[in-house]
């Protein structure tokens, strides 16, 4: 797999904290992006389709997740599995080119214990 080469967040203070130590681990910038945004769920898609088969990070919330997914699912037939979660602070990999996909994994989110 490539090298990541963009990490983009919505401009939301929280998606930003989110993505900041994997972008300084990384040496990259985080770049805000509009699109992203709670209620751009149509513009998000757009986004991530003009993204397909670029290795990014992409960080935005769970209604534009949500839109992103079933989007996906409808019209590129892409298989989200028996249960398709979009949980705060979960991952989903998605594998496509030329504004489609193919494929998409979902990851859990990790819990970290605090002492």
């Amino acid at each position: 797999m490539p090298p990541l080469s963009r990490i983009l967040s919505s401009p939301y203070l929280r998606c930003v904290q989110t993505v900041e130590p994997l972008a300084a681990s990384k040496a990259l910038k985080v770049e805000e992006e509009d699109d992203l945004a709670e209620g751009q769920s149509a513009a998000a898609v757009a986004l991530a389709r003009s993204l397909a088969g670029d290795n990014v990070a992409v960080c935005t919330h769970g209604d534009v997740i949500a839109e992103i997914l079933v989007t996906l699912a409808d019209e590129d037939r892409v298989d989200l599995g028996p249960n398709p979660r979009q949980a705060k602070g979960s991952v989903w990999v998605l594998d496509g080119g030329n504004g489609s996909f193919a494929s998409a994994r979902y990851i859990p989110p990790v819990l970290v214990e605090t002492a």
